[in-house]
């Protein structure tokens, strides 16, 4: 039995090994391949993005000249066939399937959507390169003027219907529908979790799929027919067929996407009243044994499909981008490709090799003729030592790093492996016929560019930037669409500037804007969501507003969108759940989130036509709220203290503008007392320092009664005293103006504290101490200084700075100290 071509004996070999240790009987391996293989119908196994699969597939076709080629691809998309083979399409392009559950047959409302009111979505993408099998399939079927179409089950047909446990689910649990929701159409994984392929890697000592691969199959072309390849081929899918789990082939739907198959093959011959034998069918290795069983064919739930093909790019179809059918190296493949069938890999393998090495010295490395050299002898080496006659891509990686890194290759080598990977993957780019008609939302998409005056940002990808005034009817609608896109994960733009009312702007916006191939990816992939930006970003928006709705900070940032996104029918909704959330929420930091929302939405109230009386009802809740929930806040963990910190800083800025102008009147006895509170309670020293350092600034204590809080630790226990630097880390985070006020009081505070220090105790402080005095601005260093000058006795705080005059050996003791010091801090994280 021939497993492998004659021209690789040690191939050959290691998989008869594996098949024998696989415990599988050879002649019913062969008998099991003759039965697929000698049937009248024509049937081709391929892998997807294989450029030799890709070269056979085309011979066969155009010898063979088949009246009908079957191809394994999405059934629902075969009205797209003729946009596919168009001459003015180029791959990389994709197919893009969706379906929306309307109706909810599938009883996954609420389960695989925010609520049971919202439809569930689920989308899949099918990209194809130029070397992709099933392109080349329609390509060829198309020159022999051949009828070609996809047969396999339609992605939502794999989708499982709620069982009563998953009602149950915690909410939590549940996701919003993406590509990658739907069930996968890949049977690499099949073929790796097998016994014949996990004895073959035991064997061989091959590190991956892509190693074996490219050994067994799309290598040394030129050494095998049509019939042989698709003979070897066969074999290795029967082996890993019979070796693979039924009950996982069954769960994933390998086994339901075959029946569908299968009986497609059945009605389209009796339908045209074909022979079997003038039938071609192309598919995944793994299913040419599938199941000849007459059976129905899977239902199809009813629901909204859309279809279209998109321009794709080799980064996005390449494994790094997450699709299961991935291609670890789109561009190298390309070159395999353009090569040609009848020429020697050599060529492309050199052309590969000087792409990457220039790339190297683009990035910086020095790299020249004769490290080209050393690579292609290195890799051919490598190539024998391990059983090939040619280098395949895992060679060629290993001789870049033997022969051009000189050091680590995860430091020494990063400029190296960034130009390898940056030609591996390449940055081709396709395009679709424009025959083809846009989907609804990408051509409102295109529409509202033109009609804002922003169509020069389709012109060659180029950086617009754009300063809005929303006060002017067109800067507005530009402002609302922008939003809408940025709400929808739409990337054109960037927003770098927002109203700032510190500085009287706010109305102006500033943003960046570029066109790239992802924004119509996205926008596609946005459809089930409304046939236009504002119906999309509408629905998602309402989606949004079922989950979370206890968070007073989420609550009120969706406020302030619905207004960005000018959806004023959802103000008064949104206005009512913010309002439930505050009431509700017990998180600190989300209610000092909610109340700076609200009073930026307070200053745009006039502008934007709201009702100012309910935005400011809504502020003093939040900021009652905020109060009552200091308590919480002065037990938070340390990796939350810092954000316990800047809402500490919201509040006493809303209650500082509080009662001037349009912003009403806060209750400023209400935070004082609940921060006395926490500040005696609170077992966060840091925290305690910045409730202490807020009354301060509020003017309920003195700068000298801050003061005293700091000398207090010069007479706590030492276990105690050792947490002074972590309450002035505290104070000083909070710290304006008391620290200017009443330097000397601080000074003398610590120099209390530090003399009565010991060196250990000393030394534990100082790291927190130091990166206390961080916080403050030059301004207050340049107090501070002065209050130690005058506190020993020095005429001008510039004497601190001077000279250091000393003896050599309190000079070594001092960098003693300092290296101490040094490595103490090293263990801190501030």
């Amino acid at each position: 039995m021939k497993v492998i071509s004659d021209s690789s004996p040690l191939r050959a070999l290691s998989v008869q090994q594996a098949i024998i240790e696989a415990e599988l009987d050879p002649e019913r391996l062969q008998a099991y391949v003759d039965s697929v293989l000698s049937e009248e119908t024509y049937w081709f196994p391929v892998r997807h993005h294989s450029p030799a699969v890709a070269g056979y597939v085309e011979e066969a076709i155009l010898t063979r000249k088949p009246k009908l080629v079957l191809i394994e691809g999405p059934h629902e998309a075969n009205d797209l066939i003729p946009y596919i083979t168009d001459k003015r399409t180029r791959p990389p392009i994709a197919l893009y399937s969706s379906y929306r559950d309307d109706d909810n047959v599938l009883g996954l409302a609420g389960i695989a959507s925010p609520s049971e009111d919202v439809p569930s979505r689920f989308a899949c993408w099918y990209p194809l390169l130029t070397y992709s099998p099933e392109y080349i399939a329609l390509k060829a079927a198309r020159q022999i003027k051949a009828d070609a179409m996809f047969i396999d089950l339609p992605h939502h047909g794999l989708l499982k219907p709620a069982q009563k446990d998953d009602a149950e689910e915690d909410a939590t649990e549940q996701t919003s529908p993406s590509p990658s929701d739907t069930p996968e159409h890949d049977t690499d994984h099949l073929i790796m979790e097998c016994l014949f392929y996990q004895k073959l890697v035991e064997v061989t000592g091959f590190k991956t799929w892509n190693e074996t691969w490219d050994t067994l199959f799309e290598i040394s072309r030129e050494d095998r027919d049509v019939a042989s390849f698709r003979r070897e081929m066969a074999y290795f899918c029967a082996a890993a067929r019979l070796t693979a789990d039924p009950s996982r082939m069954a769960a994933e739907g390998t086994l339901a996407r075959e029946q569908f198959m299968f009986q497609t093959i059945e009605e389209e011959r009796e339908r045209r009243g074909l022979n079997p034998e003038e039938i071609m069918v192309v598919c995944g290795g793994f299913h040419l044994f599938m199941d000849r069983e007459a059976c129905e064919k899977p239902p199809l739930p009813k629901g909204t499909i859309y279809t279209t093909v998109a321009p794709y790019s080799f980064f996005r179809i390449s494994e790094l981008s997450g699709y299961a059918a991935g291609n670890r190296a789109p561009n190298y493949y390309q070159m395999l490709w353009d090569i040609g069938k009848n020429r020697p890999h050599q060529e492309a393998f050199i052309h590969y090799v000087v792409k990457v090495l220039k790339r190297g010295r683009q990035e910086g490395e020095v790299l020249s003729s004769a490290d080209a050299i050393a690579v292609m002898q290195t890799a051919t080496m490598l190539a024998n030592l391990r059983g090939r006659s040619v280098p395949v891509l895992d060679d060629l990686h290993d001789a870049f790093i033997t022969c051009c890194c000189k050091g680590d290759p995860q430091e020494e080598g990063h400029y190296l492996r960034k130009a390898i990977h940056a030609i591996d993957i390449g940055n081709r780019m396709g395009r679709v016929t424009p025959e083809l008609t846009r989907l609804p939302i990408v051509n409102d998409f295109h529409t509202q560019l033109e009609e804002l005056e922003l169509g020069e940002v389709l012109e060659k990808e180029k950086h617009v930037k754009l300063t809005l005034d929303k006060r002017e009817e067109k800067d507005a609608r530009r402002s609302i669409f922008l939003h809408r896109l940025d709400f929808l994960k739409i990337p054109l733009g960037e927003r770098t500037e927002s109203p700032d009312m510190s500085k009287g702007l706010l109305f102006r916006e500033r943003w960046v804007i570029r066109w790239s191939p992802r924004v119509e990816h996205a926008l596609i992939e946005k459809n089930l969501y409304g046939d236009t930006i504002e119906n999309a970003a509408l629905t998602l928006f309402k989606e949004n507003l079922s989950k979370g709705q206890h968070a007073a900070g989420i609550v009120s940032h969706h406020l302030i969108r619905a207004i960005d996104m000018n959806f004023p029918d959802l103000v008064a909704r949104v206005e009512d759940i913010c309002g439930y959330a505050i009431d509700n929420d017990p998180d600190f930091v989300s209610l000092s989130h909610a109340l700076t929302h609200l009073i930026t939405l307070n200053h745009h109230a006039l502008f934007q036509n709201l009702k100012r009386e309910r935005i400011c009802e809504l502020i003093i809740r939040a900021f009652d709220r905020a109060c009552f929930a200091l308590l919480n806040a002065a037990l938070s963990p340390d990796d939350l203290q810092t954000e316990v910190v800047s809402a500490l800083l919201a509040l006493a800025e809303a209650l500082r503008i509080s009662g001037r102008g349009d912003m009403p009147a806060l209750d400023r006895h209400l935070f004082s007392q609940h921060l006395r509170q926490v500040a005696a309670v609170s077992p966060s020293h840091h925290l305690r320092g910045a409730f202490w350092g807020t009354l301060s600034e509020l003017r309920e204590i003195t700068p000298e009664q801050l003061a005293d809080q700091v000398a207090r630790y010069a007479k706590e226990p030492p276990d105690l005293m050792i947490c002074a630097g972590e309450f002035l880390e505290g104070l000083m985070s909070v710290s304006r103006t008391s620290i200017m006020l009443g330097a000397s009081h601080f000074v003398r505070a610590i120099d209390t504290l530090l003399a009565v220090a010991d060196w250990e105790a000393f030394l534990i402080m100082l790291p927190k101490m130091r990166s206390a005095f961080h916080h403050l601005h030059a301004k207050q260093l340049d107090q501070v200084a002065q209050a130690v000058a005058e506190q020993y006795g020095l005429a001008q705080a510039a004497e601190l700075t001077g000279p250091l005059e000393t003896s050599v050996a309190a000079g070594v003791l001092i960098a003693r100290i300092d290296a101490q010091v040094a490595e103490i801090m090293g263990k801190w994280h501030f």
